[in-house]
């Protein structure tokens, strides 16, 4: 038989930190990406820019091509994870004025920490 933990709900603090912490996940992935992609161009172009392995024309084309697509994808992301931020900042601003801090009061309580402290080595 398995031990069942009862069904745990998020309080409004728990969904909150929890969005807002996904928004941060998303940013830092995003934050690597672009990263990545800066090196990939980097090397493309060589230090010198002297482009190091020689493409054509076309290739250089299509390599901006490429890269103008992914700046284009994350501009697109960026912009959900804006909207995103500003539906949940909304969302709780109105929580609180319906409730009346009774979950969570924004302006007189200190916001929770999205990370926790780092364990001790």
């Amino acid at each position: 038989m398995l031990n069942e933990e009862p069904h745990h709900r998020p309080n409004s603090e728990d969904a909150m930190v929890d969005l807002f912490g996904s928004i941060a996940m998303e940013e830092m992935a995003i934050s690597h990406l672009l990263n990545a992609e800066a090196k990939k161009m980097q090397a493309f172009v060589g230090q010198e820019l002297d482009f190091p392995t020689n493409p054509s024309n076309r290739e250089i084309l299509q390599f901006n091509k490429e890269a103008s697509r992914f700046i284009e994808t994350l501009v697109m992301k960026e912009w959900l994870l804006l909207r995103k931020l500003q539906n949940v900042a909304d969302f709780f601003s109105n929580e609180k004025e319906h409730h009346h801090g009774h979950d969570f009061d924004l302006d007189h309580e200190q916001p929770p920490t999205l990370c926790p402290d780092p364990p001790e080595v």
